[in-house]
């Protein structure tokens, strides 16, 4: 018979994934603003490299994903010493 009628622990889990499945997320996509900022300011961190001229890492993207937390108010980035 308890087939028929699951656990009061079944029935609060699924009502807790429905309940974080259909609310809203807590963070906000960024403005227009804010996100060309962050990308402008990751590609100063971490300027662009042609494909094959060196390993890529996931900097940049790590970058930008901080300062869409931050709501772009992160200080403006120093460019990169050049190598010679």
């Amino acid at each position: 018979m308890s087939f028929f009628f699951p656990s009061r622990i079944a029935k609060l889990a699924t009502a807790a994934t429905l309940v974080l499945a259909l609310s809203p997320t807590a963070r906000a996509a960024p403005t227009a603003e804010v996100a060309k900022r962050c990308v402008h300011y990751a590609y100063i961190a971490y300027p662009w490299k042609p494909p094959g001229s060196g390993p890529m890492s996931g900097d940049r993207q790590a970058y930008i994903n901080d300062c869409f937390a931050k709501n772009g108010d992160v200080p403006v980035p120093k460019a990169p010493a050049k190598k010679n």
